[in-house]
């Protein structure tokens, strides 16, 4: 069967799934434990070098890589263009993976000068033993901002959501395409670094913290009421 590898908490992994359950594609998932993970995802993709990231979707086919890929291949296996025209779903991914970049640099930056963050990071351990690891804890968190560094811009997830907010205004239908699709699932995981939802799988409440943006949460209560109205999309019985 199908098998997704991702990080429960990862706004990429929740597009990935969302677009594989709207899609009715049957997976396995498996998560991912960064940096003790590692090597054996890369032994899975038989990549020893260069950057190895997730979600990573392993198919009968081959490997997907990334949640735009896995979107595009969840619409091949359902055979129809219930996600939408991806073409046209490009332009508004690439705002929310600018965005999204952004906002993991901020969150990454936010653990590791947490350290009640830095303790959840680690399995469970002897509580004596935690601050003793946190210097190790805190340079992996460190090496971690240092690999999409170069992704970051100030103020580019402020930029996206003001963009999601200038395309639902032109739509005017309450979808960025006129109808739901990828390109909502896309942009919506813009807010999961704003107000993450309650059912996300975080590895605890300091984490959660970190992810939340309370000045962006003042500035963009519309688009958090237009992701909650989105709820009935996420099912794989909803309505296509």
């Amino acid at each position: 069967m199908t098998l997704l590898i991702g990080e429960a908490f990862s706004p990429w992994t929740r597009k990935a799934r969302w677009a594989l359950d709207y899609c009715g594609v049957a997976y396995r998932y498996r998560e991912y434990i960064p940096f003790l993970g590692e090597p054996s995802l890369r032994m899975k993709l038989r990549q020893w070098r260069g950057t190895v990231s997730v979600p990573v979707l392993f198919t009968d086919a081959g490997v997907v890589r990334g949640s735009f890929g896995i979107a595009r291949h969840a619409a091949r296996v359902a055979g129809d263009d219930r996600l939408g025209d991806f073409d046209r779903i490009r332009f508004w991914d690439d705002i929310s993976e600018t965005g999204l970049a952004a906002a993991r640099t901020r969150v990454v930056r936010a653990i590791a000068a947490n350290d009640a963050a830095l303790d959840e990071s680690l399995p469970r351990l002897p509580s004596p033993l935690m601050p003793l690891l946190r210097p190790i804890t805190r340079r992996a968190v460190k090496a971690l901002d240092r690999k999409y560094a170069h992704l970051y811009g100030a103020g580019n997830h402020r930029d996206a959501l003001l963009a999601l907010r200038r395309g639902l205004r032109d739509s005017g239908t309450g979808f960025l395409l006129g109808r739901f699709g990828y390109a909502d699932i896309s942009l919506c995981a813009l807010l999961d670094a704003v107000v993450p939802e309650p059912d996300t799988a975080f590895p605890g409440e300091a984490h959660r913290h970190c992810w939340r943006d309370d000045a962006l949460a003042r500035e963009f209560p519309d688009l958090l009421a237009w992701r909650d109205g989105l709820r009935p999309y996420r099912s794989r019985r909803a309505s296509h």
